[in-house]
């Protein structure tokens, strides 16, 4: 039989410039890729379509696999797929690289010297590990384990690994996301909001980036629809992005001052007379106290901190105001209030604020509740009752309201260095790279050097893995089986990971490299229970069972999203502008705004501003070779006018460094930047010579920032580092 082989420029070509990059709304055709003009030879026989779920990000689209014989050629859109919608963007599609990457792990290894590994067996892996646990845990207690991982569809092992061990002390990526934002909406809300883009006449997005950005093609899909059909759409961003560029209007705010800018929004709504005044008397509590607060919150007094005209924010309000209730501002992921500055907690309660002032929840074109999750549930024996509390403070005295479930992941290299309060000794990091991904890189480097056991579970070789005593390789997600994922969309939906190709090495789900970690510790016991038990228990309620949802790959309740007055399940029951429970945890009440911790006040002094774009996944696709020939690198963009200044152009070299670190990399001078701010993506700057062709390319920029935090969810505050940017002569 003939085999295709893919090339990049087969890849680029297939994806087509335009489409997949600006919007990531691109999708390889069957025949492109199948068909005539891109194969070098004929087939004999068809490709068997395998329907599963994308793992390139946590956005979980569902993909199609094209699969002759044993081998995996193509993965596009799954047309019956709400999130999807038969499209698939460029880390989609190239999740076949990351399955045929040469430079994947392939069995268990151990450290035997610096940068030094040998070949283990699974049994010894685990034997070894689990003595020096059961250590560990007689000398300092069971709170001495620490696990980070991120998140993914069998996160039940890991919670219940830890609960069966006995420690608190597990850390996900919230807070390098979206915490502040989630802690935000569920103490105003109850619940995190959808936006009904397709349906929406007015989008404000504040920061969000969908063009480039780690999210579904159905939520850009409607984003355009919602543009084609006569949607304003305006970008808020100190940075011309993807998204900015196709939006009606850029508004480049000065970095961190969203929430004053929301604040006189509000403002002109309520002094104007303009909100929807029905709406805030049957569903909010507070009002009055908000309003009072606003009197002096004027255009006028917000242009001069946030540097965008008076007039330009009179006229946001007022046509917003017009095109209510189908008006909305987006909550975003990350943004100005997903967990970049320490104000980002208030800005997103402003953010909730305003949009209830248009009475758009519930509405069409409005925010609506996720959909409910029509899965069931396995259960399972209980875990021993936790006697330890968390080392980061998370539900405690110092942070009541952050999330016990995901931690202050940024928090963990200071508590491993200090043993305050109590030591940290080892930790297992799932599929996560905490010595890149973390903020302040030389204190976690210093912080993971220093444990008495490191385990990396992870497809590749990690900055993490290199400093770790025993590196555990994980299947990818095109080569296991995983529990049901529900749709993040409008619908309910439950679509299948399955494998398209048997595991090309000796490597394992990491359920299976869990349970196999708890019979070493005589945990077994909590892991009586197989893959298939609990996708079972997740079919029943459906009325499926694993057989009948592999053939299809999905499940779909055939409803439009349902619109009409949401429940609030908050103390009140209702939208509370004025949150009681913010007040009693010592915390403003009101969406006070505040200015960011740091400004810049040197000549050579900037806000650093750091993201994504449409290429990459975090830490994670800089070696996947059709995504590097995209994005092979990162460079600094820096404005015009400050540039000409400092005697930079387009790609001098740079200095760059901050209270953290340093950093060197090329210019990209550009109109299209608030001039108190640089910018560079995010992921890049790996130093793993097993990772050819990411290692050394670009700059790590977690090596500038500094491990500030959010006062009340705990969110790491990336936006607060100041660098200092030098010519390199």
């Amino acid at each position: 039989m003939s085999r295709i082989r893919l090339s990049r420029r087969d890849f680029l070509k297939a994806l087509g410039a335009a489409g997949a990059l600006s919007l990531g709304v691109g999708s390889i055709g069957a025949t492109q890729v199948l068909g005539k003009g891109s194969t070098r030879g004929a087939w004999d026989e068809m490709p068997r379509l395998i329907p599963t779920v994308c793992g390139m990000c946590d956005a979980r689209c569902g993909v199609l696999a094209y699969v002759v014989g044993d081998r995996l050629y193509k993965l596009e859109g799954n047309f019956r797929h709400s999130q999807s919608q038969g499209k698939i963007c460029a880390r989609g599609s190239a999740g076949v690289k990351l399955l045929y990457d040469p430079d994947r792990l392939k069995y268990p290894l151990k450290r035997v010297g610096e940068g030094l590994f040998d070949r283990i067996s699974w049994d010894q892996a685990f034997r070894e590990i689990g003595d020096k646990l059961a250590a560990i845990k007689d000398q300092n207690g069971p709170q001495a384990l620490a696990w980070a991982f991120h998140p993914d569809l069998s996160e039940l092992w890991d919670r219940r690994f830890m609960a069966a061990f006995g420690s608190p002390n597990i850390f996900t990526q919230a807070t390098l996301g979206r915490a502040s934002a989630q802690a935000a909406s569920r103490l105003t809300l109850g619940w995190e909001p959808v936006s009904d883009l397709k349906n929406a006449r007015y989008i404000l997005l504040f920061g969000r980036n969908y063009a480039e950005s780690m999210y579904y093609v159905a939520a850009t899909n409607a984003l355009m629809q919602a543009k084609e059909k006569g949607s304003r759409i305006v970008v808020v961003d100190p940075r011309l992005s993807r998204m900015a560029s196709q939006a009606h209007e850029w508004i480049p705010i000065r970095p961190g001052t969203d929430g004053a800018m929301l604040l006189a929004m509000m403002n002109v709504l309520v002094a104007e007379g303009l909100y929807d005044a029905p709406f805030i008397e049957a569903n909010t509590v507070g009002f009055q106290e908000l309003r009072d607060f606003l009197a002096d919150k004027t255009p006028a007094w917000a242009s001069s901190i946030c540097d965008v005209p008076a007039e330009t924010i009179r006229r946001t309000a007022q046509e917003m105001a017009a095109a209510r209730p189908s008006a909305l501002v987006d909550m975003g992921l990350r943004g100005a209030w997903g967990a970049t500055h320490a104000n980002s907690f208030q800005t997103a309660r402003a953010a909730l604020a305003l949009n209830a002032l248009l009475g758009n929840y519930g509405a069409k074109g409005g925010l609506l509740p996720p959909p409910p999750n029509p899965l069931g549930r396995l259960q399972l024996p209980a875990t021993p009752p936790l006697q330890a509390t968390r080392a980061d403070g998370a539900g405690g005295e110092q942070y009541p309201l952050a999330s016990t479930a995901d931690g202050i992941y940024q928090m963990l290299p200071e508590i491993i260095l200090t043993s305050e309060p109590y030591p940290i000794r080892a930790l297992i990091a799932n599929h996560t790279n905490p010595a890149r991904s973390l903020p302040n890189t030389s204190k976690a480097m210093r912080a993971l050097s220093g444990l008495d056991l490191l385990v990396a579970i992870d497809t590749h070789l990690t900055d993490t893995g290199e400093l770790a005593h025993y590196i555990l390789p994980e299947s990818t997600y095109l080569e296991r089986l995983d529990p049901p994922s529900a749709s993040k969309y409008l619908l309910q939906e439950v679509a299948l990971r399955q494998p398209v190709v048997k595991a090309l090495y000796d490597t394992k789900p990491a359920y299976e490299i869990i349970a196999g970690l708890a019979g070493a510790l005589g945990m077994g016991d909590q892991f009586a229970f197989t893959i298939e038990d609990v996708i079972r228990e997740s079919l029943r309620p459906l009325g499926m069972d694993l057989a009948s949802i592999s053939r299809d790959g999905l499940w779909r309740e055939a409803k439009d999203p349902s619109y009409g007055q949401p429940a609030f399940p908050t103390p009140s029951g209702r939208i509370e502008l004025y949150s009681r429970r913010l007040e009693e945890s010592g915390y403003d009440a009101l969406p006070v705004f505040s200015l960011p911790i740091a400004l810049p006040r040197e000549q050579d002094a900037f806000r650093l501003v750091q993201g994504r774009d449409s290429a990459h996944t975090g830490t994670a696709t800089q070696n996947n070779a059709y995504l590097h020939a995209l994005s092979p690198e990162n460079k600094l963009w820096i404005g015009a006018t400050r540039a000409a200044r400092l005697g930079i152009k387009t790609g001098d070299w740079l200095t760059v460094s901050s209270a953290a670190g340093e950093v060197r990399i090329q210019a990209h001078v550009t109109h299209g930047i608030h001039a108190e701010a640089v910018f560079m993506v995010h992921g890049f700057g790996h130093n793993v010579r097993a990772q050819r062709l990411a290692y050394h390319k670009g700059v790590n920029d977690n090596t500038l920032i500094s491990d500030a935090r959010e006062p009340v969810a705990g969110g790491a505050a990336t936006g607060e580092t100041i660098v200092r940017v030098r010519r390199v002569r």
